[in-house]
């Protein structure tokens, strides 16, 4: 009987076979992503309690090595971080508080003074044109989200998700050097070596993103605040903790809180003041992606600045603002695990996105 598939092409035949593989990847990459979104709020929190337990899993196992009991180690701990962070909160809610209407005002009055420039400028646009790119640009906005929801469904959401997160970081802070012991012991002795590598280098990815992001903020925020000082530039503190926040959405945050500061510089110091402060911000950015980043994080979290910025809309487009923050540590934690546990690392697809030196 005559082969139906002697006659064709080799081509064609290697064409096929990969295009019925991409199918059946993509159709498991679509329900993965479907199911994903159903149980979000599980998925988010999980996450989002990882971080603040890789970030107190040290002092944490200190007290435990010294003979704490596992619940009286974790309790202390966590009491500890809380008071920790209630004072910070006292000293930074109040005096950025008391400076967002003033940075508000600002900044809507700098929109204004831009729609202007629109139309009296070299642009020439009409205020009808003006008011429909925004039109356009708020509908866009608007459909990144995951979709409408009434604000008693966003607050239920909210609340159980900080309620599971904050159980995430109790038990794994409790439980989760004895929980990955006996998982291990289950496991074949290579399983359980290659399974406690990458577990080893996700959870220490994650402790070190977190702590330095908060370093990369701080040099940012003093950075910024000092040439606010130097210009005469009002709002200082309030616009430095702003940049400080807006530097745990890596090459994006920062920046784009800087552009609070431009604002202000524009209103109350006129163009020059506002170009001499945006100079200031993108020296910042430079210092920041060439100096204290390679610096803080090492070979840690060597990503691409393409693919911090695709994994920053992508986790957005998702997950909303949560998704946004968490894509950049998801995607640093796949990429530190694929180079410690792949025997080529530089020869597979993950290791693209690394930053090319």
């Amino acid at each position: 009987m005559t082969d139906p598939t002697a006659h064709v092409p080799a081509w064609l035949s290697n064409a096929s076979a990969m295009a019925w593989r991409l199918l059946v990847v993509g159709a498991a990459v679509f329900f993965t992503w479907q199911v994903l979104q159903r149980i979000s709020v599980v998925v988010l929190s999980v996450v989002i309690g990882l971080f603040p337990a890789a970030l107190l899993w040290g002092p944490v196992r200190a007290l435990k090595r010294r003979g704490w009991r596992p619940l009286l180690a974790t309790w202390t701990v966590l009491l500890a971080s809380t008071l920790v962070l209630v004072g910070i909160g006292f000293l930074v809610v109040p005096t950025l508080a008391d400076g967002l209407d003033s940075i508000a005002a600002d900044v809507s009055q700098a929109f204004e003074e831009f729609q202007d420039w629109l139309v009296e400028g070299p642009l020439g646009l009409s205020r009808q044109q003006i008011d429909d790119y925004i039109a356009q640009i708020g509908d866009w906005a608007a459909s990144l989200g995951p979709g409408l929801l009434s604000g008693a469904v966003v607050v239920v959401e909210v609340i159980t998700g900080l309620v599971l997160a904050l159980i995430v970081v109790f038990f794994v802070l409790k439980d989760g050097d004895r929980v990955a012991a006996r998982l291990l012991d289950r496991l074949s002795p290579v399983s359980a070596d290659r399974v406690g590598r990458g577990g080893r280098v996700a959870w220490t990815t994650m402790g070190t993103y977190i702590k330095g992001l908060a370093l990369v903020g701080l040099v940012d925020a003093t950075a910024i605040a000092i040439g606010l000082l130097l210009v005469g530039v009002p709002l200082v503190l309030p616009l430095a903790i702003l940049v400080f926040l807006g530097a745990f959405f890596p090459l994006v945050g920062a920046f784009v809180s800087g552009l609070f500061a431009v604002a202000v510089a524009l209103v109350n110091g006129g163009p020059t003041d506002a170009l001499i402060i945006l100079a200031i911000i993108i020296a910042v950015q430079q210092l920041e992606g060439d100096v204290v980043l390679p610096l803080v994080f090492g070979r840690t979290m060597r990503l691409h600045p393409l693919v911090i910025l695709l994994a920053i809309a992508i986790g957005g487009v998702a997950f909303g603002l949560v998704g946004a923050f968490l894509a950049v540590p998801v995607a640093a934690v796949i990429v530190a695990v694929n180079k410690e546990l792949s025997l080529d690392p530089d020869s597979n697809l993950i290791s693209l996105a690394e930053t090319i030196e």
